[in-house]
């Protein structure tokens, strides 16, 4: 058995790098009203835009489970790292759409290259309470959310321009590639050998389309609070930028805590179970925030604790369920998760303009359901057959 104690510097670096990729994917929130001002575009083109970092994270999440089992996890580390710090480096000369997709399309290529290296690893790390420290580390993703958010709120309200902000942010990843270079990933034993028989027989399991249709309501689910939600605050409340930004700072600080204290209590009430029971209560909060309107812009903000362990634990379900072949299952997932989130991202984006903020955020806890709803039918399918 792999013990942490062994692995402290690699714990770190996987701890870090969510941490800072959090830190640049928060900042889009903040940034999207300055993005529509500047460069005289509305939600739906913006979002086209912003979508290229799917599409970046399409080919990152499935080469990243590729290059895992052929190249090895540091190979990923170092790989993703690198693209990541490219993309930020880009960021603060961008000058027109163009480069705003470009910067954003190589960083998704680095950020889910990482990710699936990522979630691949911390399994083999914590063997035994597999959920406690997958969620510990995806709890540095809302750690860094929650830093970006007071941080970027209170350099916007001080007239730092959000290029300046972006340089700032470059230190960070120049950093990240150092630390990649120098951990040691233990070794992973993969079906080396594995025949195209083999791998076509995963790809026709039923249930990992289910996991593609709950990835994705889950991604989308952070995706619309994470990009409009401030603009959400501000254009039907008029709230000034420092406020938005501060409930903002308040529903990341509880995504933190969720991924921090979440995956104690899904270790206690299993998986599956104790998903289930976030997911619900994250639809209930976002529901009754809806209809309360700016009253209920507080329980908006609470939700994030009940969705903040949705994806880590599907990553744990995920890696239980295929088990030697988890690599090969989250790449081909999340890619295909990737490509859906690209099209229903940018129908909410459309939403935006013709319905407005307010209506187009019942997308949120539509999405909410309909990861639930897939999880019930993961869990039956799971008990019914053997991967």
């Amino acid at each position: 058995m792999i013990t942490i104690r062994k692995n402290l510097h690699l714990i770190f670096t996987l701890f870090y790098i969510y941490f800072i990729m959090a830190l640049f994917e928060s900042s889009r929130g903040n940034f999207v009203p300055f993005f529509l001002e500047e460069f005289k575009i509305s939600n739906a083109q913006l979002s086209m835009v912003l979508s290229l970092n799917m599409v970046g994270s399409i080919i990152g999440s499935f080469w990243g489970g590729q290059f895992c089992e052929k190249y090895g996890h540091k190979f990923v580390y170092m790989a993703g790292s690198a693209a990541s710090a490219i993309a930020v480096l880009i960021a603060p000369f961008t000058a027109n759409i163009f480069m705003l997709g470009l910067f954003n399309f190589i960083f998704g290529i680095g950020r889910a290259s990482l990710s699936v290296g990522v979630d691949s690893m911390v399994p083999v790390l914590s063997i035994g309470f597999e959920s406690i420290l997958m969620n510990i580390t995806h709890f540095m993703y809302g750690l860094g959310s929650f830093a970006g958010q007071n941080a970027y709120g209170y350099f916007l309200s001080q007239g730092v321009a959000w290029r300046n902000i972006y340089l700032y942010l470059s230190i960070f990843f120049i950093t990240s590639v150092i630390l990649s270079m120098f951990v040691k990933t233990p070794n992973m034993q993969f079906i080396k050998d594995e025949s195209v028989e083999e791998k076509g027989h995963l790809y026709k399991q039923p249930i990992i389309y289910m996991f593609i249709a709950a990835v994705t309501f889950g991604l989308i689910t952070e995706a619309i609070i994470n990009t409009w939600f401030i603009s959400y605050m501000r254009s039907s409340f008029g709230l000034d930028p420092q406020t938005a930004a501060r409930y903002a700072s308040v529903f990341f600080l509880m995504f933190a805590l969720g991924r921090l204290f979440g995956g104690f209590i899904v270790n206690k009430t299993g998986n599956s179970k104790g998903l289930g029971l976030f997911l619900f209560s994250a639809a209930a909060s976002l529901m009754a925030g809806l209809v309360l309107k700016q009253r209920g812009l507080v329980l908006i903000a609470l939700s994030g604790f009940f969705i903040s362990i949705t994806f880590p634990t599907m990553m744990v379900i995920i890696n239980s369920i295929f088990r030697q072949k988890s690599s090969l299952a989250i790449g081909f997932i999340v890619t295909f998760s990737n490509i859906l989130y690209v099209v229903i991202y940018n129908i909410i984006g459309l939403l935006n303009d013709v319905l407005g903020t307010y209506l187009a955020f019942y997308s949120a806890p539509v999405s909410v359901a309909g990861c639930l709803i897939m999880l019930v039918l993961i869990a039956r399918t799971a008990k019914q057959n053997t991967i």
